[in-house]
């Protein structure tokens, strides 16, 4: 005879169902910051989320994650595809050696938002002074992206209790 206590729950569609919802409050808050230029566009946060995609072998929410951070950068006005591009290089030249020097996550996370920060806006820069265009990114509000981005991620750190 079958028991309940043997019965397990099934979990088979949690990871899609997180990473949809997650997914469509990252449009929804693409859309919310541009109406309100005072929000980041969490750019930090976003690396933290594809590493643990990454990480966890999850290469159909890569997918997906992809297509967002395209949305976002045409909805803003760049080119396409530096965001994923840039995730990936961090996650390679800097991710990869700082893990193997420390052995896991670190407090080392609050740096990758102004590296990212950076270097994302910093390439966007030159791609535009070879199209020559006209926009100035360079504004003071990304320094104050990049503290509101170092500040979520110390308060989402010390939520979920990572050390």
């Amino acid at each position: 005879m079958y028991s309940i206590s043997n019965m397990r729950r099934n979990s088979t569609y949690k990871n899609y169902i997180n990473t949809s919802l997650f997914l469509c409050f990252l449009l929804f808050y693409n859309f919310l910051s541009s109406m309100y230029l005072f929000l980041p566009p969490l750019f930090g946060v976003l690396f933290l989320y594809f590493i643990r995609l990454f990480n966890d072998s999850r290469y159909y929410a890569l997918f997906f994650f992809a297509l967002v951070t395209f949305v976002y950068e045409i909805d803003k006005r760049f080119y396409p595809g530096i965001l994923f591009i840039i995730y990936i290089l961090v996650y390679i030249l800097l991710f990869l050696k700082i893990v193997k020097i420390f052995g896991k996550f670190n407090i080392f996370e609050i740096l990758y938002a102004p590296i990212i920060y950076i270097s994302y806006f910093f390439i966007n820069f030159f791609i535009m002074l070879l199209y020559n265009d006209n926009i100035d990114i360079w504004t003071p509000m990304i320094f104050l992206y990049i503290l509101c981005e170092i500040i979520l991620i110390l308060v989402i750190r010390w939520i979920f209790g990572i050390k």
